[in-house]
């Protein structure tokens, strides 16, 4: 067992990011990590993936808008540059 909060299927989809990224999504989902269950991973999984291909804003923004509004507010942060690029 680990003492990582993060539950293996989140942690597993988010490998599609950098690992700067990755890193910066880890810590910011720790606070909410109880919150997020099978819905939420395929979400996030969907997320990353649009993010690593450069899908465009609204593609990714419509991922954000079907997290709970906990979980995509502490992301907030670290989706703002890629949610505000042209």
């Amino acid at each position: 067992m680990t003492d990582d909060p993060i539950p293996a299927e989140v942690l597993d989809a988010l490998t599609h990011l950098p690992d700067d990224l990755r890193q910066q999504f880890t810590e910011a989902l720790e606070p909410v990590a109880l919150e997020i269950g099978p819905r939420e991973v395929a979400v996030l999984e969907r997320l990353t993936k649009g993010i690593s291909a450069n899908a465009p804003v609204q593609e990714l923004n419509a991922f954000v808008r079907l997290l709970p509004v906990t979980v995509s507010r502490v992301l907030q942060p670290v989706l703002e540059p890629m949610l505000t690029k042209a």
